[in-house]
């Protein structure tokens, strides 16, 4: 008896393993009609993002000149693309000391190098002053480093001698001593 019935278990475990293979290789082939499918779309998507981005570039009039240090986009809510070798690479074609190429973006001259390092990233103001810099010419930025500085800027204007309070003077008291006779 013992016989028959592993014999009898074998053959259910066999139906059950071909029936289970036959169900199984219809989901496989609809799986993989799905992910043919996906895989489309995410091409489609793909190049729909890419003719946007070409179009939000073609518009603005890329920030260098040559389209490479353009913005994701137009608006205030948008990501500005932000680069370190971006940064130096201006300010060199500006011919412009990293003390007044800071006066120009509003930040300290320590704040650009940390840029030009890539050791930090601005912060959205500063971000949106540099990326505004950037479509301007070299005479423009020239011309505007010379004159007074706008409401909200830490530094003042160029060239011009700030007025420095006296200290106050400390006289020393000296107290004299009474002689003893």
């Amino acid at each position: 008896m013992p016989n028959v019935m592993s014999v009898l278990r074998a053959e259910i475990r066999r139906l059950a393993r071909k029936e289970s293979k036959e169900a199984v290789g219809d989901l496989k082939r609809q799986v993989m009609v799905l992910r043919r499918r996906v895989a489309g779309y995410k091409k489609r998507i793909a190049d729909v993002e890419r003719i946007a981005r070409a179009a939000g570039k073609g518009g603005g009039g890329g920030a260098m000149g040559r389209g490479g240090a353009g913005a994701a986009g137009e608006g205030g809510g948008k990501q500005i693309r932000f680069s370190p070798a971006w940064v130096k690479s201006h300010r060199k074609k500006l011919a412009l000391s990293r003390r007044l190429y800071a006066k120009l973006v509003g930040v300290s001259a320590q704040t650009i190098m940390l840029w030009e390092t890539g050791k930090s990233r601005p912060r959205r103001g500063a971000l949106a002053t540099w990326r505004a810099i950037r479509g301007k010419g070299r005479r423009e930025l020239k011309a505007a480093l010379t004159e007074s500085p706008k409401r909200g800027q830490r530094w003042g204007k160029a060239g011009a001698k700030r007025k420095r309070r006296a200290a106050p003077v400390r006289r020393r008291v000296v107290k004299r001593r009474a002689k003893k006779k």
